[in-house]
């Protein structure tokens, strides 16, 4: 169990939670990740940018000359560089527009994918970084490193549970309807000769208010924050301890909030 869920300690607030606030962590992590983008982004950005100048002055000397075929070619290549230049500039624009998300836009953000008041995700906050808040470790080794989790650890305060997805769900532990491991799987492509299915392990929470977050976990720690839950809240269904198969969640989700 220890290796699972650790308690908050002073030392884990402050390296991880700037100012007492999870989401200004959210903040911080996302402002790191943007940089890195930013920098990798704008590479390409002047790669495009540095063709499309060469390229539509190429045109212009070929059109000059009055070469017809190449011409073709010479609007081609502009058009490659056209299309890398403009698509590099529209994800660089979103990007920095991330970027500036303030603590109060990741708190409104996060009320409204979770369908709960602003007020409420500021009391989760408060739980958060009090010492019977639960840290979640569900993940270990390559699974955890490669973890797409704004932040690898996942919480359980006294009453709201957060599994750190990208959308930053926060859920009500009281109101949860459903907890139950689950399979899903992607196809990887690259770098082999034939795609290759990766099946993996997650647990699946959903509230009352159908609210759903879905998050990897190793399958001891998964049965472990189960346990947990059902300690906290003995409504809550886990499939009978089943493993829930890839696209039945909509079905049985369905029928879940349709009995309650």
């Amino acid at each position: 169990m220890e290796d699972f869920f650790q308690t908050m300690s002073d030392f884990y607030v402050k390296k991880h939670f700037p100012n007492d606030s999870v989401f200004q962590g959210v903040k911080k992590t996302m402002t790191r990740r943007g940089i890195v983008g930013i920098i990798t982004l704008g590479l390409f950005f002047l790669f495009g940018a540095g063709g499309l100048f060469v390229s539509v002055r190429t045109l212009l000397e070929i059109i000059a000359e009055g070469d017809s075929e190449m011409q073709t070619v010479g609007m081609v290549v502009c058009g490659f560089f056209a299309l890398i230049t403009l698509g590099m500039g529209a994800v660089l624009f979103f990007v920095t527009k991330e970027l500036r998300k303030t603590h109060r836009d990741y708190i409104a953000g996060s009320a409204k994918q979770s369908k709960l008041s602003e007020q409420e995700i500021e009391e989760f906050e408060r739980q958060a970084v009090q010492p019977d808040c639960y840290i979640l470790k569900l993940t270990s080794g390559l699974d955890r490193a490669l973890s797409n989790a704004t932040n690898k650890d996942g919480l359980l305060t006294r009453d709201y549970i957060y599994l750190a997805d990208p959308a930053q769900t926060v859920l009500r532990v009281a109101d949860l309807r459903a907890c139950c491991l689950e399979m899903y799987s992607y196809m990887i492509t690259a770098g082999t000769k034939h795609p290759k299915r990766i099946d993996n392990l997650a647990i699946r929470l959903l509230g009352a208010n159908g609210v759903t977050v879905l998050s990897d976990t190793d399958r001891k720690a998964g049965e472990a924050l189960i346990k947990m839950l059902l300690e906290r809240n003995p409504a809550i269904d886990t499939n009978g301890g089943n493993v829930l198969a890839e696209g039945a969640f909509d079905s049985y989700s369905k029928q879940l909030l349709a009995t309650h």
